[in-house]
C-alpha cells in the first residue's frame, strides 16, 4: 500500500521530498497567481489531493510571505525595512504610504487596488529605500516618488 507523503518523510523519506515540495510551493503560487489568495477550499482540495494534513499547508502559506489566505488589492506594494533601508528613511515611506492609502501593514485599500505589506528585505540593500509593486522593484525612492509610481497605475 502506498504511504502517504507525510508518513514516508516521517519515516525517512523516499528521497523524493524535495520534489513534493517543490510541486507543492508550484501548485500555491499557481493558485496564488491566478485568484489574488488561496482560499480554504484550494487548501481542502490539495490536502486531500496530496494527502497532507491541513495544518502543514497552512504552515507553509504562513512561512512564506508571497501567499495570501485573503483576498489582495490589484496591486501589492512592498516596502522593503531592512537595516540598510531603514537608514534610508524607510520607516518615513511606509508611514507616508499608509497615509495616502489609508491602510495600515497588511489592508487592502477599499477600492481593491492596493495592499500595503513591509517586507524584511528585498534584496537591493545597497539602493534604498526599495518599493516593490507586484513583480517590478523601484529603488531610491523618495515619498514623492513612490506616491507618483502609484499614481501612474491603472
Amino acid at each position: 500500500m502506498p504511504q502517504s507523503f507525510c508518513i514516508s518523510k516521517l519515516e525517512g523519506g523516499d528521497g523524493m521530498e524535495k520534489y513534493y515540495e517543490k510541486e507543492l510551493l508550484e501548485e500555491l503560487h499557481d493558485i496564488q497567481e491566478t485568484y489574488g489568495f488561496i482560499s480554504e477550499e484550494d487548501i481542502l482540495r490539495i490536502a486531500q489531493k496530496r494527502d497532507i494534513p491541513k495544518a502543514r499547508l497552512y504552515g507553509v502559506i504562513s512561512f512564506y510571505s508571497m501567499f495570501h489566505l485573503e483576498p489582495t488589492g490589484k496591486y501589492i506594494v512592498r516596502v522593503c525595512d531592512s537595516v540598510s533601508c531603514r537608514l534610508n528613511e524607510s520607516a518615513d515611506l511606509v508611514r507616508a504610504l499608509k497615509d495616502y492609502l489609508k491602510v495600515e501593514e497588511n489592508e487592502t485599500t477599499k477600492d481593491k487596488k492596493f495592499t500595503l505589506e513591509v517586507a524584511e528585505c528585498l534584496g537591493h540593500c545597497d539602493e534604498g529605500p526599495v518599493m516593490m509593486v507586484n513583480d517590478t522593484y523601484y529603488t531610491h525612492l523618495t515619498v514623492t516618488k513612490a506616491i507618483q509610481i502609484l499614481d501612474s497605475l491603472e
